[in-house]
């Protein structure tokens, strides 16, 4: 009759100490914006940008450029005004790609296996964060 007492707590233990792990990862979890490396891998061009507006095509201020030759003159990105993630004036992470004429356009989501959507194009805000995974990516 011990034995199995003692098998019970132990089992019971374990169970709560589990939960208790997954509850932890639950909660320290990361959950700001990951720049995904098939967005970054395609992108022929990788800038940190000051977007003024997201209306139309817009003429955007590079600050840097991560990956890439910048061209000569202003930047102009044919689809912010469809790119998710823009949320105010700011700097932001641009992956880019080329498009007609002299414009650029925002990379998005690629197809993954056993996912069928494509994402829209995304654009991420020039924080802390985003630049360590700019950092690990490109440089």
């Amino acid at each position: 009759m011990t034995g199995r007492k003692l098998r019970l707590a132990v089992a019971s233990l374990l169970l709560l100490g589990w939960l208790g792990w997954l509850g932890y990862t639950a909660l320290a979890k990361y959950r700001g914006p990951v720049v995904p490396r098939s967005q970054a891998a395609v992108a022929a061009l990788a800038v940190v940008a000051h977007v003024p507006a997201v209306e139309g095509p817009q003429v955007v201020e590079v600050k840097d450029v991560l990956s890439g030759t910048k061209p000569d003159g202003p930047l102009t990105v044919a689809n912010l005004s469809e790119a998710a993630g823009y949320d105010g004036p700011g700097e932001y992470l641009l992956l880019l790609a080329k498009g007609r004429g002299d414009a650029f356009v925002v990379v998005g989501q690629l197809r993954t296996p056993g996912y069928d959507g494509v994402g829209s194009p995304t654009v991420y805000r020039w924080t802390p964060a985003v630049k360590a995974q700019a950092e690990a990516r490109f440089r």
